[in-house]
């Protein structure tokens, strides 16, 4: 499956493929927040560091609403690795 839409994020884990759509967003001056929802519950938030144009990331299986509100102390990883909080 190809995605070209920026508002969805399409993350593989093993052989399972899912679809997170764009749910929220916090635009601030140094850093901004993307966060992503599934159909089953799952989420990834996305985080942009301006000056830099890194981009990290933090998954989950529940608690979304809880954790965006906490976004700024989530512990973030590079796409590659969100295989690691999903599982």
């Amino acid at each position: 499956m190809e995605i070209t839409d920026y508002r969805f994020i399409v993350h593989k884990v093993g052989t399972q493929e899912c679809i997170f759509q764009v749910s929220d967003e916090s635009l601030g001056d140094e850093v901004q927040y993307f966060g992503y929802l599934s159909e089953n519950g799952s989420w990834i938030i996305q985080q942009r560091t301006v000056a830099t144009g890194a981009y990290r990331y933090y998954a989950g299986q529940s608690d979304y609403s809880a954790n965006f509100v906490a976004r700024e102390e989530l512990d973030y990883v590079l796409f590659s690795e969100l295989h690691t909080l999903l599982e």
